[in-house]
């Protein structure tokens, strides 16, 4: 089983393996601000993540497929993917060499009941069993829309929860 991650380009993943956000103290903390309550720096954000569940900042997001264009999504999706490389992560090998602490799904929103489509909530994130209980079914990406401000909020993806927070070079391979 595979799942797809995506990176911004110029990333050294080839070589260092794809980075958690707790290992990660180049990430990004604006997209975190609003959703930790206002904590501003890596050490609070990585501490609300913790407490959301623990490993929850040791999580890497994945798709069980990569994007796949519509006129549709075209306009918001290709201008994320054209800054990004995609890659594969071998979940079996993951879980085969115990680097797999768990696997949580972010069900779509519009799957939520009532659905969850406010701006400023944090994604709903459900603990699997195990990764045999990932859903392989095919992804409707017609619904993204940066327009609502959650680009993925309307498609599921999944959040693996690795030992170290890294998943090293081995477990990967760029999709071209």
């Amino acid at each position: 089983m595979k799942l797809y991650h995506y990176i911004h380009k110029n990333n050294n993943a080839l070589a260092c393996g794809i980075m958690s956000f707790a290992q990660n103290r180049q990430a990004d903390l604006s997209y975190y601000y609003k959703r930790s309550g206002g904590k501003t720096t890596h050490a609070e954000i990585i501490k609300w993540m913790e407490s959301c569940f623990v490993g929850r900042s040791r999580g890497i997001r994945g798709f069980t497929e990569p994007i796949r264009w519509s006129e549709h999504n075209r306009k918001c999706l290709k201008h994320f993917t054209d800054k990004c490389d995609c890659f594969a992560i071998d979940i079996d090998a993951l879980k085969h060499d115990e680097l797999l602490e768990a696997v949580y799904v972010s069900p779509s929103v519009m799957e939520q009941s009532p659905p969850n489509t406010e701006n400023d909530v944090d994604e709903l994130l459900l603990k699997l069993n195990n990764v045999e209980d990932i859903d392989y079914t095919p992804i409707d990406w017609n619904i993204c829309d940066d327009a609502t401000g959650k680009r993925f909020a309307y498609v599921r993806y999944y959040l693996i929860v690795v030992k170290g927070g890294i998943i090293p070079p081995q477990y990967i391979t760029l999709q071209k």
